[in-house]
This record gives structure tokens, sequence and C-alpha cells, in this order.
């Protein structure tokens, strides 16, 4: 049976980077036994399926990027919709809403309009709810030079909790498209993450305290040597230390920047030791202490997203020790588009009620939610082998 043993993928690791002129070690993530074979890889014991959205055919057929977060009792909901292919310039952001923990959604809603008479469009939006207001920060594109996300913007939009419906609260981010829900740190100052206009390079967005409507973008570096992709990325701030989790692109490892000045500076990316698919990533922290991480497991034989899995780690450690499958195998087939296929992807979650949502994408048309208890993500010792075993 075939295993994935992070002592070799270590190895492996080390070659590359030697190849590539690199000398740092691998960012040691996992601490956990060797990871198993995607197989063996346990399944939650208590875990709840939901579809929030279903695509309709010849109508918004492409759906990615979705987020989640509770705002006065009601879970709100959120995603890119384009008519067939993904990024087309009719993208708009669109969400539901629910108010019996996520097991019924409302009528579908419009968060950030997209734009009608420019080649411009919005998509991905992570929400934040703060001082009894609701904001969701969309990116914004498609004018001037630069590939494949010219012209790169964040533009806020707040709920107006009297009518109900979005409003536009302007540009206020650059060169960034936010992938995680804004997290305080120590300094009083927010943080997010996510890719450049070009796609290739990892940035924050640090507002300027509770002005959510001013941030300053920070460039992560990336080394010769280190090929990425799209550059997704996810941080845990803890002090004035911040812990970036960067989308990989070859070898199969999620890559890790730090910063130990609240985001204003930042290590070079470097390869860990833990494996992870060419796709976003979403990392936090839980109110048990633990950290977690949910992404895709690369599998030989596999689609690289057939599989979607959550690590956790020990109450107040850094790195991760225990795995669970939360989806798993080809999902349903795409009714048609550009960039589509069967696919569990693109992790966004949120704690709530003592239950962690994880909103995702299904074969990037439909918005899947688990629903995990966070008694099944408890961190126990792993039972000892019997007398006389390997």
């Amino acid at each position: 049976m075939q295993t994935t043993c992070l002592v070799l993928a270590a190895l492996v690791l080390c070659a590359a980077a030697a190849d590539a002129g690199q000398t740092a070690k691998p960012y040691r993530l996992w601490t956990g036994p060797p990871i198993p074979g995607v197989h063996d890889i346990p399944y939650l014991d208590v875990v709840t399926h939901v579809r929030v959205h279903a695509a309709v055919g010849g109508e918004y057929q492409f759906l990615h990027g979705a987020s989640i977060v509770e705002h006065k009792g009601t879970l709100f909901a959120s995603w890119a919709n384009s008519p067939i292919d993904e990024n087309s310039a009719d993208e708009v952001v669109r969400g539901r809403r629910s108010t019996d923990g996520g097991l019924t959604w409302s009528e579908v809603e419009v968060i950030a309009p997209g734009f009608a008479d420019t080649a411009e469009r919005h998509s991905h939006a992570p929400f934040l709810s703060h001082k009894g207001q609701l904001w969701a920060f969309a990116a914004r594109w498609g004018v001037g030079p630069g590939k494949p996300f010219p012209g790169l913007r964040t533009e806020a939009f707040a709920l107006d909790e009297r009518t109900g419906k979005w409003a536009s609260r302007g540009i206020v981010g650059h060169d960034c498209w936010p992938c995680v829900q804004p997290l305080r740190m120590a300094d009083g100052n927010w943080i997010t993450a996510g890719p450049d206009k070009d796609a290739r390079r990892p940035r924050v967005m640090i507002s300027h305290g509770d002005d959510l409507r001013t941030w300053d973008t920070v460039a992560i570096p990336v080394p010769d040597g280190i090929a990425i992709s799209f550059a997704e990325t996810t941080v845990i701030p803890d002090g004035r230390h911040v812990l970036a989790i960067v989308r990989p692109r070859s070898p199969r490892l999620a890559l890790v920047a730090e910063s130990g000045d609240f985001g204003r500076s930042w290590s070079p990316c470097r390869p860990s030791n833990y494996p992870m698919s060419d796709a976003k990533p979403y990392a936090g922290v839980l109110s048990t202490g633990q950290r977690y991480l949910v992404s895709n497991f690369p599998a030989k034989g596999m689609s690289q997203r057939d599989t979607l899995v959550i690590a956790v780690g020990k109450p107040g450690e850094k790195a991760f020790s225990r795995l669970w499958k939360i989806r798993f195998g080809p999902s349903k087939a795409p009714l048609g588009g550009r960039a589509k296929g069967r696919q569990w992807s693109y992790p966004y979650a949120h704690e709530h009620h003592g239950k962690l949502y994880v909103v995702y994408s299904i074969s990037k048309e439909d918005c899947g939610l688990s629903i995990i208890p966070l008694r099944a993500l408890r961190w126990q010792p792993l039972p000892e082998p019997p007398a006389g075993g390997p």
C-alpha cells in the first residue's frame, strides 16, 4: 500500500532545494507520525455535509472562492459566480444566508455586482464581522497591463442593516487578492493575505487599526528556484509572529514564510514537510487552542483535488500532528466551462457555536459546506501499536 513518508519527502525536498541553490531546511509544519497513504487517512467521526448552492445549467455555472461567517446569529456564505467560465468578464460575488446553523439557506443575493460597461469584474470576497458591521473584501480586476489579474485591487462592501442590501465602501487595497478572513493582530491591526496581480507572488494586507478602508500591501519574498502557480496564502498571527502558508506548485509540499514584526517584513518562502496539492489552503486557530489547516492532499493515481483534509495540532503547539479526511473521491462531473474539473477545493473556514464551518467549491460549480463539531477535532494520543507489531 502506497504511503506518503515525510522523511522521504524531506530528502527529496532537500535535493530540490540544493538544485535551486537553496540551503534552508524544510519547515517542520508536521510533527506527527508518518502520514499514511490517502486511503488510510481516517474520516472524521462526526461531520454534516450540506449543499449551500447548486449550479443551474445556463445560469451562473461557474462558482469558486467561497467564504463564510456568522453575523448577529445568521450565517452568511458567498462565492464568485460567472455564467460559464472561470474569471470571465461577467463575474460577480453572490451569496446566501442561513438562520438554522447552516442546514438550510435563503435565496441568492448579490454582494459585489461586477460591471456591465467595463472589462472589470468582482471575485472572491472574505468576510469580517466587526463592531456590529459586516464587511466583504472583494477582489476587483480586469483593466490595465499585467496578467492574469491586471489592475488588481480590493473593494470593500458593507451590509446595510436597515435594507439588508450591500453597498460599496470604495477601494481599500492594491495588488493583493485577499483569500482569508482578516485576523486581528496583537498590535491592533488586521491582516489578510493572497496573491498579487501576477498570481505568482504572495502578499499580505495590513489595516491601520480599525480603519478598514485603508490597508497597506506587503510582499512576501519568493527566492529563485521556488515556482508558484497561484500564490493563495493563509496566515496565523501569534503575538509579533505571523506564519504564512502558501500554495505550492512543485514539489507538493506546503510553502511557509515567517514574520517577526506583525507582517511588516518576511523571511523568504521555503518548503515545509507537509504534503499539499497545488490548491488554496486555509488555516486558523480554534477556541480549543489548536491550530488547524484545511487543504487538498496529493495522492498518487488520483486528481490532486479529490481529497480535502484537515490537520490539527495539540492545543498550544505551532505545528500539526493529527489528520482527517473531510471529502474524498471524485466529485460530480461539471456542466462544462473553462478550467473546471471534478474537485473539492478552495476551502474557507469559520468557527461558530462549537463547530467549524468549512465551505469549498464542488467541481467549480457548487458551494459545499461541511459542519464539523470541535469535539471531532480533539487532539488525543494515538494508540500504541500491539506488542510484537511493526
